[in-house]
């Protein structure tokens, strides 16, 4: 099998199951793929299409085709040289029925030998030592009342049935005996009052959905009811969380995990180290290296955070990388220009710091005010007697603790002994002491005491603040100013900051070089499942940071022609300026909209609404300004008064499509070549123009790409004829042969930039390993430099590059076959020959030291 080398990232459910994902083993060895990374396996609530609202860890899905499915798939793999890896959940389970823990809590309460395996606040205030279910489409009174509460013999056992939901009883709450239970059953029915008393006899307490927010007493996944999080902290919990993907990876079955959620956790390094440990242990007994399996990371990095050091890991799985080649994409010269010109269109002047910590205010007092007051009773209760000696009393230390989680920007603290989260806490307590009367600034100190402690108390706060403060960040961030602040939708992606349009070069390479030496195994990643738009739909909307003064007019200009046409986009500036931009990224490579891509805008216009929380929300959708959006988009893409405007839209997009397309080359270029391990998501083998989730996780034309990798045109043919996105995966192909031939140069090669001018659009380096060297060229995209409809560069445009500290001797492009003879120097001209890229690799490139192959052959 090979070692950990590139990956395809495949999305499981009952439509693409493990035979499927069998089916299409030869392709992704044929494209060059090492290894195959799974969503995940593990059994799932009935119909899930993600596989991240777990039933049971210790069992394989039966919707994906159980046991004998995945080992068909493994032995595919095997056959192939191809390894696979797990994407894991240790932080949570569904909060059903479905789940056999989590029904022996219903059914057992405190006396569940699994009551303890889920973070559960028992003594929580309201909760009557009960278990807090918001499941209920109404109030209890009014659920019992209206009869949509009845109790039932299903499965041949007592239960309580909400609409298709059915709970188990106590077994001490109903007769004994199963011929008693029918007329028990029908008596409860015919009475209110009995059927109150039955409820009131549960270990769980029915409750209207929406009290959630404000009174559920277990930690979930975010702020989804139906994911309960787990004390993977416990022994018996990690033992059988991890008890399958252990015994897979000791029967020589699975070569890699991957852990969802990381900072869920209350400790992920500890948690790390013995996973860590207990993965090697997996591997020796299965007569494997110890250090053979991988292990990466779920972990959302802010700017200038980095992994705490000792995590016993490979890495991220991306997120961090997807960020810094997409904002090398940009210009970040335009950031003023694209400031004021969603300015003017939203009205809204804030920095988008605002605009986040508003959403945070909000979230805190809405979704997650359940989990604050959590953290506000630990706080309370390890502060109790300084705040007293201090004369400080809970409403101080709330509003202490609010600002706090505020302006905390990074996603949580650790240990708080490495320097970037002490950087992180100090600025953060800086900015929450600036917003705090004298009361809060003096209770904020009290928690800056406490934060940092090493006794059992303190670590149990530090834990509880990281646990919020993770959710926190992604619910007020990503799902809410993402969809409020709308500068440039490119940016507004998973792990970046929107305020920071752009980056050099210079920066981009300092990071890689970084990561060669601190996790040179880390995951390089375009696009993800929660991906918010496709690789190259940012590439495309990155362009107009190039044409910032042809954009705004064409935005003013589609605005005056939908208006006088009698259809003006029925929405309020800010979200009419963020349809425009999402329209311009997701329109199709060959120009013509299809018969879905109205219903595609429709959802996600609804779906953006929502999590905005500004004119709409998932609690009270206005469904009728959602409506109006979605009729309008239809007249739009498919009906005959709005004609004229979508013809428009075309012809721009025809403009900046090319550059956006060269832009694209470039990120998948950088990602295959620069330090990591390249991860590609399912489809990303061609153009990715796709939207948010559930638009990202579309089935993949696979007929296509094998007519792809069968296609024997040349790059010179294929930068002509782009659209279908058969050049994306010529060059996919050509890197991912190209890494396979020599593993070493790209695990190991040390990377030397080359000089450019400062914030140039060229990007230059070599890897260089033993004797072996690469050259890359790669350029930014925009419509100056790809004026016409093919990818190719005006020559003049790199006749000023010349580029010095190449390794003298023959080197031969890797994608057009040229061999050319260098002698330290070239310029850019005759090493792209009018492509908007170039990759070279010295024809004496040898392997371990003996005489190898080159690319070419």
């Amino acid at each position: 099998m090979s070692r950990l080398r590139a990956t395809a990232r495949l999305q499981l459910h009952a439509g693409f199951n493990l035979q499927a994902a069998a089916a299409q083993v030869p392709y992704y060895a044929a494209l060059g793929i090492s290894h195959l990374y799974l969503s995940p396996i593990a059994a799932a609530v009935p119909g899930s299409t993600h596989g991240y609202d777990g039933t049971d860890p210790a069992s394989i899905n039966p919707e994906l085709g159980g046991e004998a499915a995945f080992r068909q798939l493994a032995t595919e793999a095997r056959s192939h040289g191809m390894g696979l890896i797990l994407d894991i959940v240790p932080n949570h389970l569904a909060a059903s029925p479905h789940s056999h823990w989590w029904r022996d809590v219903l059914m057992h309460g405190r006396r569940s030998p699994h009551a303890g395996w889920f973070d559960i606040d028992w003594e929580a205030p309201g909760c009557e030592g009960r278990l807090w279910l918001p499941v209920l489409d109404r109030p209890l009174h009014d659920a019992v009342r209206d009869g949509v509460v009845r109790v039932v013999v299903d499965d041949a056992r007592p239960g309580l049935r909400h609409h298709g939901l059915v709970l188990p009883l106590s077994p001490r709450s109903h007769p004994a005996a199963a011929a008693h239970w029918p007329d028990w059953a029908e008596r409860c029915n015919r009475s209110v009052e009995r059927l109150q008393a039955l409820l009131q006899r549960q270990h769980f307490r029915l409750a209207w959905w929406r009290s959630a927010g404000d009174q559920v007493n277990y930690r979930r996944f975010f702020d989804i009811n139906e994911l309960a999080a787990l004390r993977v902290e416990r022994d018996d919990v990690f033992e059988a969380v991890h008890a399958l993907p252990l015994r897979l990876v000791r029967e020589g079955w699975v070569d890699g995990l991957r852990i969802d959620h990381i900072d869920g956790l209350s400790s992920p390094g500890t948690y790390l180290s013995r996973l860590r440990k207990s993965i090697d242990a997996a591997c020796v007994s299965g007569g494997r290296e110890p250090d053979s399996v991988s292990l990466h990371v779920e972990k959302i990095l802010a700017e200038g955070e980095h992994l705490p050091d000792g995590w016993a890991c490979d890495g991220t799985t991306g997120y961090d990388f997807m960020d810094q080649v997409g904002a090398w994409l940009h210009d970040p010269a335009a950031a003023p220009a694209l400031s004021r010109a969603w300015q003017a269109a939203s009205g809204d002047a804030r920095d988008f710091d605002a605009v986040q910590r508003d959403a945070r205010s909000t979230v805190l007092r809405q979704s997650l005010n359940t989990d604050f007051q959590r953290l506000l009773r630990t706080a309370q209760r390890v502060l109790q007697q300084r705040l007293a000696e201090a004369d400080l009393g809970m409403a101080a230390l709330a509003r202490a603790l609010a600002a706090l989680l505020q302006r905390y920007r990074t996603y949580r603290p650790y240990s708080l002994r490495g320097a970037d989260e002490r950087r992180a806490l100090a600025e953060a307590v800086a900015a929450a002491r600036s917003a705090l009367d004298g009361t809060g600034r003096a209770a904020l100190d009290l928690l800056l005491q406490a934060l940092p402690g090493h006794a059992q108390a303190e670590s149990e706060l530090r834990a509880r603040f990281g646990q919020l403060a993770a959710p926190l960040n992604a619910k007020s961030v990503e799902d809410t100013a993402f969809y409020r602040y709308f500068r440039l939708l490119s940016r507004n992606e998973v792990g970046s900051d929107p305020q920071r349009l752009g980056m050099t070069g210079r920066e981009l390479l300092q990071h890689a070089a970084r990561r060669l030496q601190h996790h040179p195994d880390a995951l390089l990643a375009l696009a993800t499942h929660d991906h918010k738009r496709g690789a190259d739909s940012r590439a495309r909307l990155a362009v107009l940071s190039t044409c910032t003064l042809e954009w705004r007019g064409a935005v003013e200009r589609w605005s005056r022609m939908a208006t006088q046409a009698g259809m003006p986009l029925p929405l309020p500036g800010a979200e009419a300026y963020a349809l425009w931009q999402a329209l311009v990224a997701a329109w199709p490579m060959q120009g013509v909209p299809g018969a879905d891509f109205a219903s595609r805008m429709a959802e996600w216009m609804t779906k953006a609404l929502r999590e905005g929380k500004r004119l709409s929300n998932w609690s009270d959708p206005d469904l009728a300004m959602e409506g109006a959006a979605a009729h309008w988009l239809h007249a739009l893409l498919d009906g005959t008064p709005l004609q004229p405007l979508r013809e428009a839209l075309g012809t721009f997009v025809a403009r900046i499509a090319p550059a956006g397309a060269c832009n694209g080359l470039a990120q998948v270029c950088l990602q295959l070549c620069l330090p990591g391990v390249p991860d590609l998501y399912q489809g990303g083998d061609g153009w990715d123009l796709s939207m948010v989730d559930p638009d990202n996780r579309r089935p993949v034309d696979y007929p296509t790409r094998q007519r792809w990798l069968a296609d024997t045109r040349s790059w010179s043919v294929l930068l002509e004829d782009w659209r279908d996105g058969d050049v994306k995966a010529f060059l996919v192909h050509k890197l991912l042969d190209l890494r396979r031939r020599y593993p070493d140069l790209f695990r190991h090669g040390q990377l030397q930039p080359l000089s450019a001018p400062a914030r140039s659009p060229w990007l230059a380096f070599m890897r260089r390993h033993q004797r072996q060297a690469l050259l890359v060229v790669v350029r930014r995209g925009s419509p100056a430099t790809s004026p016409g409809p093919s990818l190719r560069v005006a020559p003049h445009l790199a006749s000023s590059l010349a580029l010095r500290g190449l390794p003298a001797g023959p080197m031969r492009n890797l994608l057009d076959g040229r061999i050319e003879h260098f002698n330290g120097t070239a310029d850019a001209a005759l090493l792209l020959a009018g492509a908007p890229l170039a990759v070279w690799i010295n024809e004496e490139t040898e392997r371990d030291g003996q005489q190898g192959t080159t690319a070419a052959d």
